[in-house]
């Protein structure tokens, strides 16, 4: 037993496609698939007039085309057929002969190019070329009937090929002029070749020609009917007089001819008045088809302009149609789209907080109730809103009072913190005070040379270190070291690293053994497993001697009198405080008066700019090149601001170490003693 169907529960379930798709399209693109189907439906509907014109139009330009060649060939017919009456003894000119056979090579290649679809017009075509051939090669001494039948047959082959040609371009078809197209590819062609052949028998003075001449006359009187149906086509609505009178002439024509035949039965010797007759009528039949032909193309050529106003009206009404579609679509579209801007601008105010906002729609539609609702909500929400905010003024009090309870409790610890980080600042202070006081800042000047040494550190206290001292010989030790590391770590280990190099040092040792015990020292007192690197020298003032031995540290560098600079050989040795046991070994240098001895640590060549470029050992190298004069002090302030100038305003990165030994010019010079390494 099957459910009564409620059409309250098919609605839904019918629409389920068309909602689903319009959920997932916005509003202009509703809109614009609506309009859209509605004009692919109207096009659809249009579309078959518009190809039942288009090919309409295309049929009657075929066709006029088709009566165009006919034209032709009627007129390489009459061509034909007045080659066929002239006496033997009178043969056709060349310029006539070379006109038919133009005329020929135009048809032949009209019947071969036509694509009009499959027909026999090629056939045809092939064959009229063959009866022409053999007609041009009869000869005056043949025999008048064997001329006669050879002129015949391309005749016949021509009206062969004019009746294939008008059936290819549907001349036969055309719904209002088929029997006038009959009439002009047809009838009219047979009616002149019938009275040439009446006239041409006739002229050969044959009993048996003569014979044929009156039979003739049948066809004639047949022809009449299909020519006065054709014609009756034509002289439709508005005829043509000229034409009618053309038409009037021909019939009284004929009519006269069947009445001097019935007069030739009679009497044979009245035959002598037919030839004069069948040349009258064929020169009506002649003129009478140039005009049917001139007045099928003017109605063919009125049908085709009516066919393309036509057009012109389906397409202009289509075009109407679609722009009205458009238009109020467009009005709908633009009257829905105000409406719902200002139910969205009415949203976006109320929740920027303008809680009095209401929205307006001046339209009948459904929107209105939304509108309507939107204003209940709002009034709703600001009626909720005074509600809450009376409570949130009352906590906001108590809150107030609990944040300025905990703000005062918040500025005694801040007050707490400060002078913590106040006398954090302070040690640091003092500790940086001491570890710049534990260094040398006196330096010997004397007239033998000159000596300065500087360390500016990269946070409060530092790891790199210098030092120079006089040893009990007249010697001057000095030495320049890095810490690996920055802050509190790194400077006590530069402060215990000082002193046990000194010590050692004071006691006169090389260079090389200086460095070794002082590895070992380290080694076994390096809980923070930290390194220092380090260059010890032993200066002789007197000769300009130089004993020096690196412990990982970067090579000292040498600029003569002239600006010349080198590398001092330094070999690659573990740096201090990593392995116990280690060995190093001494190099030795001649500095001659006017030389420049530079010992640094790596925060010089690795001191950075903002764009994140190092001041690098070329730099280094070629301020060392410039530099002038022979005060130590002098050429280490010229670095340090060299230095700060490429530095700009960029954070240090590594403590900055250096140490400067100028031996002065108005020493003897003595021999440059090679360097070496013991």
């Amino acid at each position: 037993m099957s459910l009564p169907l409620n059409p309250a529960a098919a609605l839904p379930r019918l629409l389920a496609p068309a909602s689903w798709l319009s959920g997932r399209l916005s509003f202009s693109r509703k809109f614009m698939l609506v309009g859209t189907v509605m004009l692919i439906a109207l096009a659809l509907l249009s579309w078959p007039l518009l190809r039942k014109s288009y090919l309409e139009a295309q049929h009657t330009q075929q066709e006029r085309r088709g009566l165009a060649a006919l034209a032709s060939q009627g007129q390489l017919l009459a061509g034909l057929i007045n080659l066929r009456g002239q006496p033997a003894a009178s043969a056709p000119g060349p310029a006539e002969l070379n006109h038919l056979a133009t005329e020929m090579q135009r048809l032949q290649h009209w019947a071969n190019q036509a694509q009009l679809g499959p027909s026999a017009l090629p056939e045809l075509a092939a064959r009229l070329q063959q009866q022409w051939l053999q007609q041009l090669a009869l000869s005056p001494a043949d025999e008048a009937q064997r001329r006669f039948a050879a002129h015949t047959g391309s005749i016949n082959a021509l009206l062969a090929l004019m009746r294939e040609g008008a059936r290819v371009h549907r001349l036969n078809v055309d719904p209002t002029l088929d029997a006038a197209f009959d009439m002009l590819a047809h009838r009219l062609p047979l009616l002149q070749e019938t009275l040439a052949k009446q006239r041409d028998a006739l002229n050969l003075a044959s009993d048996d020609m003569a014979s044929y001449a009156v039979a003739a006359q049948v066809v004639l009187s047949e022809a009449m009917p299909p020519l006065r149906a054709g014609m009756s086509q034509l002289l439709a609505g508005e005829g043509d007089a000229r034409l009618q009178a053309q038409l009037n002439a021909l019939l009284s024509g004929v009519e006269a001819q069947q009445d001097a035949v019935d007069k030739v039965l009679d009497q044979p010797a009245a035959i002598a008045e037919l030839r004069p007759l069948a040349q009258t009528n064929l020169t009506l039949v002649r003129a009478l088809g140039a005009a049917s032909i001139a007045q099928a193309d003017a109605r063919l050529e009125a049908r085709l302009e009516a066919l393309q106003r036509s057009q012109w009206q389906v397409g202009a009404l289509l075009v109407g149609a679609m722009a009205a579609i458009a238009y109020l679509f467009a009005g709908i579209y633009v009257s829905t789209l105000g409406s719902l801007r200002q139910l969205a601008k009415g949203t976006q105010d109320f929740c920027a907080g303008r809680l009095d906002t209401r929205i307006r729609v001046d339209t009948q539609d459904e929107l209105v109730l939304v509108a309507g609702n939107f204003n209940s909500v709002a009034a709703e929400v600001s009626r909720l809103l005074d509600v809450i905010r009376e409570q949130n003024e009352s906590r906001q009090r108590e809150l107030e009072r609990l944040v300025h309870v905990r703000t005062l409790e918040l500025a005694d610890k801040n007050d707490q913190l400060h002078l913590a980080a106040l006398r954090v600042q302070e040690e640091l202070a003092s500790a940086r005070d001491m570890q710049q006081a534990i260094l040398p800042q006196h330096f010997p000047d004397t007239a033998e040379f000159s000596m300065r040494a500087c360390m500016h550190p990269a946070r409060e206290l530092g790891g790199d270190f210098y030092d120079c001292f006089a040893l009990a010989d007249g010697r001057w030790g000095f030495l320049v070291a890095d810490v690996a590391g920055k802050g509190v770590g790194a400077a006590f280990f530069m402060a215990v690293s000082r002193t046990v190099l000194q010590d050692l040092a004071q006691s006169g040792l090389a260079p090389a053994e200086v460095l070794a015990r002082a590895n070992d020292v380290l080694s076994g007192r390096n809980p923070m497993e930290l390194f220092v690197t380090a260059c010890y020298g032993i200066y002789e003032p007197r000769t300009g001697e130089l004993v020096y031995a690196c412990a990982g540290h970067p090579a000292p560098l040498l600029r003569n009198r002239r600006g010349d600079l080198q590398a001092l050989a330094c070999a690659c040795e573990m740096a201090l405080g990593v392995l116990p046991g280690m060995s190093y070994s001494d190099s030795q240098a001649q500095l001659q008066p006017g030389d420049t001895l530079l010992l640094y640590t790596d925060g010089i060549t690795e001191a950075f700019n903002r764009q994140g470029h190092a001041y690098g050992e070329a730099r280094l190298q070629a301020w060392l090149a410039d530099s002038q004069g022979e005060a130590a002090a002098e050429k280490l302030d010229s670095l340090v601001a060299d230095v700060a100038a490429f530095v700009g305003e960029a954070e240090a990165s590594d403590d900055l170490t250096a140490l400067l030994l100028c031996r002065k010019a108005n020493q003897p010079n003595l021999p440059m003693l090679k360097e070496s390494s013991t």
